[in-house]
């Protein structure tokens, strides 16, 4: 059987030694980090610090775009990554992957969470949501979520295909999610896989690159 691993760090840990970390990370990144509400700058430098910790991604340049956007090394291994109130997960596999997270939401908006069922999610996702009067409807909102984002990172397309146009896009993937507190994680690849789930302590992960220690990892 086929095996993701899904590391995951949390940014907050990086908020008092940002410039180390912008000094290490891919450019992109290093940027992104400046800009931005607190979270999505502490998602762009642990986003950054995974690439450059686990696959030794220093530089913009060795990172290829699939047709979609969608980055990738050549020679692999292949990896997706993803974020959200200031953590930052990636999963490395042998195959095409997709993973997402997502905070469970506190409360449920017809304009927003609302719109976003009604227009992607199927009858059985509906139903286990409900009116979303309950943590475990809001839940079942963002299992539904993370499932089309996994998959459909893993195809490559993202959004750029719709699944509630084409249904059958989200067919033959197999999906794994866990629930992880107040937060929903899934990851997508084309093979039965086996899921681990890993959370690195960001300040270590950071010590090691700066001494040398951040080695591309399997």
């Amino acid at each position: 059987m086929e095996k993701v691993v899904v590391y995951m760090l949390d940014g907050r840990l990086l908020e008092g030694r940002a410039d180390e970390c912008r000094d290490v990370i891919p450019s992109r990144h290093a940027t992104r980090s400046l800009f931005g509400t607190r979270h999505s700058r502490l998602e762009a430098l642990a986003s950054g610090l995974l690439l450059r910790a686990l696959l030794g991604v220093r530089d913009e340049d060795r990172l290829r775009r699939g047709a979609h956007g969608k980055p990738y090394l050549e020679g692999g291994p292949e990896f997706n990554l993803t974020n959200d109130c200031g953590w930052a997960a990636m999963a490395v596999s042998d195959e095409p992957v997709g993973v997402d997270l997502e905070e469970v939401p506190s409360r449920y908006r017809d304009g927003i969470e609302g719109l976003v069922a009604r227009r992607y999610f199927d009858a059985e996702e509906l139903r286990l949501i409900g009116g979303a009067s309950t943590r475990e409807g809001l839940r079942a909102w963002a299992r539904a979520w993370t499932r089309r984002e996994a998959i459909l990172k893993a195809a490559g397309t993202g959004f750029a295909t719709d699944p509630s146009a084409s249904p059958e896009v989200l067919e033959g993937w197999h999906l794994e999610q866990r629930d992880l507190g107040d937060r929903v994680l899934a990851a997508a690849a084309p093979s039965p896989f086996e899921l681990d789930v890993m959370e690195p302590d960001a300040s270590a992960l950071l010590d090691g690159v700066l001494a040398g220690r951040g080695e591309p990892r399997p």
